[in-house]
């Protein structure tokens, strides 16, 4: 069975319409998945990278196709390197202080009899 024209272009409609959803999706996916990145610095190579430095993409500029392998070799891997570098998570965030500082201690000043030497004698009971 054939389909007439419009109902050829309506279903193809239908499809693009289909790859746009899952073009946006992996996209929006990516996007939360990426945490590291970088660019060479002539532009030429992006790195995108996930939180534990493995590669998510990489994207080549028009003009990179402009360089010997050796020299796009070396600013992939560099740009690998600063992008992995750049999604390592930070160190550690100091542990947390106590809501209160403790108080210090208070100790009692020790007291020798010549503080109180003032002529008089006192006798202590102590209830014994």
């Amino acid at each position: 069975m054939t389909q007439s024209n419009p109902e050829l272009i309506e279903e193809l409609r239908a499809q693009l319409r289909t790859i746009g959803a899952r073009k946006e999706e992996n996209a929006r996916r990516l996007s939360t998945m990426v945490s590291g990145s970088a660019t060479s610095p002539d532009g030429a190579v992006t790195v995108l990278t996930a939180a534990d430095g493995a590669i998510a993409e990489v994207r080549l500029a028009e003009h990179a196709m402009r360089y010997d392998a050796a020299t796009l070799s070396r600013a992939i891997t560099a740009t690998i390197q600063a992008a992995a570098a750049s999604a390592r998570p930070a160190a550690p965030p100091p542990p947390p202080q106590p809501a209160l500082a403790p108080r210090p201690v208070r100790r009692r000043a020790q007291h020798t009899p010549e503080d109180y030497d003032d002529g008089e004698v006192a006798i202590f009971d102590h209830g014994r």
